[in-house]
């Protein structure tokens, strides 16, 4: 890192911007840093974000709109800034438009996911997210809004191995987020299908496959084992930390002053 480089200051300069709105002058911060220091050392910027704040400055950025942050945060600040995501949310958000809250968190991921062409960052990324249970739970929401071809591939997985599978015919937007899963973490896959189908018991049973029903049909849920975006939503909701980010089996209760 630079000798004459503030670092403090920098970091100040650009957790004040974001908590003030201004995502756009935290952004041109990072740029000029970056153009007078060089990426690591806006690397190393990012990852000492509170990870509410990262979050905060990321939500703002998708695949169509890249920030630095969104090349160069690392995996497990990546991780810890997701827990943050549905903060803004209320129930009555959740219970009124859950399609737009859904879009605006598979933005986020895929954005994040596939900004880099590099494998390695991509299986890094979500291995550390899916080590999560906020991760694990915000791809289950994503998921949830493919059911049918998330059962397919869990189907065929399960019977013929994933080498043994073959590519689905579907161009769902989650798909690739799917293939990308499936063939860099194994385990972290098993988590995701174990959040949206808790009922379901691989080598024992496959998963259920809805009848042929309307989509409106008022027997859905008979043929449909798992939990609703809705419910997923609100499981995420719940996760975020009060203050402090934690792992998996050691969750903290909401707190009103989780920005502090």
């Amino acid at each position: 890192m630079a000798e004459d480089m503030n670092f403090p200051a920098i970091k100040l300069q650009v957790s004040e911007l974001v908590l003030a709105g201004s995502n756009a002058y935290a952004e041109e911060a990072l740029s000029e840093a970056a153009e007078q220091y060089g990426d690591l050392v806006v690397a190393e910027v990012v990852d000492s974000l509170e990870p509410q704040v990262a979050a905060m400055h990321l939500s703002s950025y998708d695949g169509g709109k890249l920030s630095l942050a969104t090349l160069l945060i690392s995996p497990k600040a990546w991780a810890e800034s997701l827990a943050f995501f549905a903060a803004t949310w209320s129930a009555d958000m959740i219970e009124d438009d859950p399609e737009k809250l859904t879009e605006s968190l598979f933005a986020h991921i895929h954005g994040i996911v596939f900004a880099s062409d590099d494998p390695e960052r991509r299986a890094a990324l979500l291995h550390e997210a899916l080590a999560t249970d906020w991760g694990t739970t915000a791809f289950a929401v994503l998921f949830s809004t493919a059911r049918a071809e998330i059962i397919e591939i869990a189907n065929e997985i399960y019977s013929r191995g994933v080498q043994g599978s073959g590519p689905t015919t579907s161009d769902h937007d989650v798909i690739p987020l799917v293939t990308e899963i499936v063939h860099a973490d194994e385990e972290a896959w098993d988590r995701v299908l174990f959040e949206l189908f808790p009922d379901w018991h691989p080598g024992e049973n496959h998963l259920p496959v809805k009848a042929d029903h309307d989509e409106d049909d008022e027997e859905e849920e008979e043929f449909t084992l798992g939990r609703s975006t809705r419910e997923l939503l609100l499981r995420l909701r719940k996760q975020v930390p009060g203050k402090d980010v934690s792992k998996p089996g050691d969750r903290v209760s909401l707190g009103e002053d989780i920005f502090e």
